[in-house]
């Protein structure tokens, strides 16, 4: 097997949890919009893989676009997050988290823990940041995954406007 087929193992395992839950997938990212926030779930292959070996890391993302309307951004809307962590911070032992797959078996055996992951903590974080003041009491609490703390300073000034 090669990498791509399995990547396709670890995407339609995914596909399988997250479209019952409203995802819509678009190539790697699978994303969930309310009229507040967007939520995404992509899954990002290393530089280092190669036509057997797949190495790969999700990314959990929250984009609001109310701090998208009220921010002074130059960026574009579909590059913009206001939370951003890797799938390894929702594991036991916090830290970067990378799948070395080469073979069907590891395909499956890694599908199977990023469900596990996704099912069990991210869709439970996801759960409790509903709306753009969920994300504000977040950064009150002086937190502000994948924000630097300029970032989040800056976020918590125009939400008290």
């Amino acid at each position: 097997m090669t990498s791509k087929e399995f990547k396709k193992i670890v995407i339609d395992q995914l596909a399988f949890i997250l479209k019952p839950l409203g995802f819509k997938r678009k190539g790697n990212i699978f994303s969930h919009a309310t009229p507040d926030l967007t939520y995404y779930i992509g899954l990002q292959s290393s530089q280092s893989s190669t036509a057997n070996l797949l190495k790969i890391t999700l990314n959990i993302e929250i984009f609001s676009s109310k701090l998208y309307k009220l921010s002074d951004s130059s960026l574009p809307a579909e590059h913009t997050r206001h939370y951003n962590q890797r799938i390894g911070q929702f594991t036991n032992k916090p830290e970067d988290k990378w799948w070395l797959i080469d073979s069907e078996k590891n395909a499956a055996l890694a599908a199977e823990e990023i469900n596990d992951l996704v099912a069990n903590k991210v869709i439970s974080e996801f759960e409790k940041l509903k709306s753009t003041d969920d994300l504000h009491q977040m950064f009150k609490d002086g937190k502000s995954p994948g924000l630097t703390q300029g970032q989040m300073k800056y976020y918590l000034e125009i939400l008290k406007e």
